[in-house]
């Protein structure tokens, strides 16, 4: 039940994001990469880390979603610097799962 939340709210976080990173430039898109990084992060320090990981899986998916075009030839992301920068945005969200993941095997304080 926790990873459908994590997932849904990882759709409606990415939607909003991609909905603000175009206005008023820098300032919307600082905003939606904040947003984006505040709840994976503060998911890998609560007491089930992978869900981190389907956070990152809903925001991935609208990302695809949103990528994939419209019939009428317009995108949400354009080419632009702008666009760019959410792109590399939604990447750097996959280390975060790869961390999530690889690090939610329970043995935090095993290399101390």
């Amino acid at each position: 039940m926790r990873h459908l939340g994590c997932l849904l709210l990882g759709g409606l976080v990415a939607l909003a994001s991609l909905l603000v990173h175009r206005s008023l430039f820098p300032v919307g898109l600082i905003v939606a990469l904040l947003a984006s990084y505040a709840v994976p992060l503060w998911l890998l320090r609560t007491s089930r880390p992978r869900t981190a990981a389907s956070y990152v899986a809903g925001w991935l998916a609208v990302l695809a979603l949103v990528l994939t075009g419209r019939p009428e030839g317009d995108y949400l992301v354009a080419g632009d610097v702008r666009g760019y920068l959410m792109l590399a945005g939604g990447f750097g969200l996959i280390v975060v799962a790869l961390v999530s993941v690889a690090g939610g095997s329970g043995d935090r304080g095993a290399a101390r």
